[in-house]
């Protein structure tokens, strides 16, 4: 294929290649290929048959990833390809129903003769279900996080917080019916710290029987990794929410809670002291977390938000100062330093922007002469600062020192 020359045929040939190392789990050098290859520019370029083979490579690095445990880089994939629903469209497995699109019947036919035969597909339930397993795997600590920093606006899966929120908007909650209703409340199960009821919702799934086509033995094995994910996730969970609560942790007393080993609650704790997200440490037999409650107070978080709020209002007040003086305000003071005459065009000896006839009457010749004068109210207010700049672009000021040496 690459001695033909065709960069169409080229493109395909490198896409299927990455499909098939994401479909034997080599996620790395199948994203690798992608990267280098600088495929998603290139995706937008090319013709549909092409956009259609990448969004299914997409797909499959996203499952590969997922099945080995990288979630963050699994849901960035299948995120892609499941944001807002258009996953039966991208990856040519059935038409789109748009309420505001219309298409003639021409476009209909085309869209038909490019859909995948059943046999291709991807299941799409296999996809939705991994990518809202990631999203609540990042998402529902990240939330705990937000609660005691609320400067921390991140948020990382609007589909799971808006699910959340219809969630408990509901007066009545039934059992789950559908896989992303099943995720949901696994999710309400892990805010609250129980992460048995939470693998318990995610039990009967089918995606443990269809995410790896080739071994469906392997299901189980993904299911043990993922559970012991949500173990770790509801650690980090519980000690965002209560961290504020309690002055120590005992390892044994987590390590029993949350069915982990001693060493994976040790380094998960250790890898939130190093990243900053607790502010506690480990006493000297290493058993014993202790918390430093440095967490501002309620009135203190008021105080910093009617600081940035009132930071925003000045700012906002600048800019239309500017825009009806057509200056700088306040913002840069290099820009406009008081005293200095910004609007002079003047080129001495005292460099751009200082204008000598402005600010001296009555200079004649070369240098300072009797007839040389310091008399107008402009030079009076800037005394000192121009003074002093001038004096040191010269080398002959002495005095305070500026901090500016001549060149």
């Amino acid at each position: 294929v690459w001695a033909t020359g065709d960069v169409r045929l080229r493109r395909r040939a490198c896409l299927c290649q990455a499909y098939h190392l994401a479909l034997h789990d080599c996620f790395q050098p199948a994203r690798d290929l992608l990267h280098l290859g600088n495929f998603q520019e290139q995706a937008a370029e090319s013709d549909v048959h092409t956009q259609i083979l990448y969004n299914r490579v997409i797909g499959q690095i996203g499952l590969s990833a997922f099945r080995l445990g990288k979630i963050t880089e699994a849901h960035n994939c299948l995120m892609d390809v499941c944001q807002y629903n258009k996953g039966r469209e991208l990856l040519a497995q059935g038409l789109s129903y748009a309420k505001n699109m219309e298409r003639s019947q021409e476009q209909e036919r085309a869209e038909r003769q490019r859909q995948l035969p059943y046999h291709m597909h991807i299941n799409l339930e296999v996809l939705e279900s991994a990518q809202h397993i990631c999203a609540m795997l990042l998402e529902v600590p990240n939330m705990a996080m937000q609660a005691i920093d609320p400067s921390n606006k991140r948020v990382i899966s609007k589909v799971l917080r808006r699910a959340l929120e219809a969630y408990d908007k509901q007066q009545y909650t039934g059992p789950p019916e559908t896989a992303k209703d099943s995720v949901v409340a696994a999710a309400k199960d892990l805010q609250r710290g129980d992460w048995a009821k939470a693998c318990a919702q995610l039990e009967g799934l089918q995606l443990w029987h269809h995410i790896d086509t080739n071994h469906p033995e392997n299901g189980e094995k993904v299911k043990a990794m993922i559970t012991e994910k949500m173990k770790v996730e509801a650690l980090r969970t519980y000690l965002f929410s209560y961290a504020s609560i309690y002055d120590a942790f005992h390892l044994d007393q987590l390590v029993q809670m949350f069915s982990l080993d001693e060493r994976t609650v040790h380094s998960t704790i250790s890898k939130m002291m190093i990243k900053e997200e607790i502010t506690a440490f480990w006493d000297e037999s290493s058993k014993y977390v202790l918390v430093q409650h440095v967490e501002p107070t309620p009135l203190q978080r008021l105080a910093i938000t009617l600081a940035e709020r009132a930071v925003q209002a000045v700012e906002n007040n600048e800019r239309l100062v500017d825009l009806k003086s057509g200056g700088f305000a306040f913002k840069d003071g290099a820009r406009a330093q008081p005293g200095l005459a910004t609007e002079a065009k003047g080129k001495g000896r005292l460099g751009k922007g200082f204008d000598m006839k402005a600010d001296m009457k009555g200079a004649k010749g070369k240098g300072r002469g009797k007839g040389s004068s310091f008399g107008s109210s402009t030079v009076r207010r800037a005394a000192g600062w121009e003074n002093a700049r001038a004096g040191a672009l010269r080398g002959t000021q002495r005095g305070w020192s500026t901090g500016i040496r001549a060149a």
